[in-house]
């Protein structure tokens, strides 16, 4: 293990970290928030320092005297996870020497719920309201550098070596499906993301004429991330035009972004190829228009006499409008976006149940989306399948096909050891957080579905769950042990496990 090479990278991640923390100065500054800019300052200082006493301690560790890398696997693995906590903690320190929040736990899940783009807030919606628009810039900013990966960034300036870290931080069945020049990857996928972000600004802001709320929601929803500069989220807008845009965005969020690498180096046509010839998007969007359907007809049939002045529950007598908000928050929490335009924890339970089980499985592996992956889940199915031929005929020989290849069974095995270890986290999740305890009214009554949704909520990245940490609700309830367990989660489902793993295991640092 290169540890020199390793302390090298991080402080070289911390510094690009600290330049990323000027822009929301300037936008303090810009508004004449005084104090808040002042803190995002005096963070981008704190994180430059430590960064530069990290690359001058450690000159010279990630690259021979002939200029070429010196690190390789072992060492990108260890590099990302350690660069992701780095983040974290680093990223956590506007929140507090702006003043927006007095603890260190809360700070702490704030800034990894939004690098994880995972959403879920330790903030009451008054209390969003009233953040500086420095502190609400840098929450949807956290969100976007998450998105396309804060090392995909480094890797895009400092290539040397990169493919070790690129293959670290791509998500995925095979991360070896990448170009040879791992730059021009970089650069292709930065592209398609600077691309969508700046059209969805665009759209919003043709539809809204706010510039801030049209940049904070761009950056937060292809991120598919879901921090909202409003403590109404979505909601606040009340324009079906913004939710329906917001929602078409999204769900272009959750496609695996090869499919516009293809666009944009092939064209329309060939794009359009790999679109309808990918099965993974293919059961991306079935799952979506399915799930829509059933959500609308199940929320117009159940809420046309809600509409009565005594009834609390939300009327959806208007057909219209119960299939908006069912396609906006499927695809909301398909993609892991975590906004809200609606309260789905009133709706019936059959869709709460359904809206969950979307959580846990999630948009496309390769795009901005958490969850396990549909393509996981589309092996895991096909993998079951073999499992019972072969039971049925053991001579028989039946390969498990993705797209007309045949997979290895290393591959499938590996999918279904991720599987497996998923839902061991949750079930450990939950048993630690109930064990931990909660102080809130709602959550002893409502304790089992309160932990369960909250720890698939962060495992998957998506941000909202049930009960006391529903689409309405706030995680700052929480004492802070649970608030740090639930950051960690989110580390393990945007580093889908190894790159966070490796740093825990003392048999990794060895030699």
């Amino acid at each position: 293990m290169n540890r020199r090479a390793l302390g090298w990278l991080v402080g070289r991640v911390l510094l690009l970290l600290a330049v990323f923390q000027l822009v929301p100065a300037a936008v303090g500054w810009g508004y004449g928030e005084v104090h808040a800019a002042r803190g995002c300052l005096f963070s981008a200082a704190l994180s430059a320092l430590f960064g530069a006493l990290l690359v001058a301690g450690f000159r010279g560790g990630g690259t021979t005297r002939e200029g070429k890398a010196d690190y390789f696997r072992r060492e990108g693995l260890c590099a990302v996870g350690l660069s992701w906590l780095a983040a974290a903690a680093f990223g956590a320190l506007p929140f507090l020497f702006s003043g927006a929040t007095g603890s260190l736990a809360s700070a702490v899940f704030e800034a990894t719920s939004g690098f994880t783009t995972t959403g879920a807030s330790a903030f009451t919606a008054p209390e969003i309201d009233a953040l500086p628009h420095a502190i609400t810039f840098w929450r949807a900013l956290t969100h976007w550098l998450g998105g396309i990966g804060i090392v995909l960034v480094f890797v895009l300036l400092f290539p040397a070596g990169g493919r070790s870290l690129f293959r670290s931080e791509v998500s995925g069945i095979s991360r070896e499906a990448t170009r040879a020049r791992v730059r021009d990857s970089a650069f292709g996928l930065v592209r398609v993301y600077v691309f969508l972000t700046a059209l969805h600004a665009l759209c919003l802001w043709w539809i809204r004429h706010d510039v801030f709320d049209a940049v904070v929601h761009a950056m937060s929803t292809l991120a598919t991330g879901g921090f909202s500069n409003h403590g109404a989220s979505v909601a606040y807008f009340g324009s079906w035009k913004a939710e329906l845009v917001i929602a078409l965005f999204m769900f272009l969020a959750g496609v695996n972004f090869d499919v516009y690498d293809t666009v944009q180096r092939q064209g329309l046509r060939a794009g359009w190829r790999a679109f309808v010839g990918s099965s993974e998007v293919r059961l991306y969007a079935g799952l979506t228009a399915g799930s829509t359907l059933f959500i609308g007809l199940t929320l117009w049939f159940w809420g046309g006499g809600n509409g009565a002045p005594q009834s609390a529950l939300p009327d959806y007598s208007h057909i219209g409008l119960a299939f908006k908000d069912g396609l906006f928050n499927v695809v909301n929490v398909q993609s892991c976006t975590g906004y809200a335009n609606a309260d789905f924890d009133r709706w019936p339970d059959t869709c709460r149940v359904l809206l969950v089980l979307l959580m846990a499985v999630g948009a496309c592996a390769g795009s901005t989306g958490g969850g396990l992956k549909v393509v996981r889940v589309l092996v895991l199915w096909k993998g079951v399948r073999q499992a019972m031929a072969r039971f049925a005929r053991p001579r028989a020989i039946e390969a498990v096909r993705l797209d007309g290849n045949a997979l290895e069974d290393e591959a499938v095995s590996a999918v279904t050891a991720y599987v497996g270890l998923w839902l061991l986290c949750v079930a450990a999740g939950v048993l630690i957080v109930l064990c931990l305890g909660a102080e809130h009214p709602d959550f002893p009554g409502q304790a089992p579905l309160t932990a369960f949704t909250g720890v698939v909520a962060s495992l998957s990245n998506c941000g909202p769950g049930l009960a006391a940490v529903g689409p309405c609700a706030s995680y700052g309830f929480l004492p802070p042990a649970t608030k740090l367990l639930l950051s960690f989660l989110m580390l393990l489902g945007r580093l889908e496990f190894a790159a966070l793993f490796v740093v825990l295991m003392p048999r990794f640092w060895r030699a």
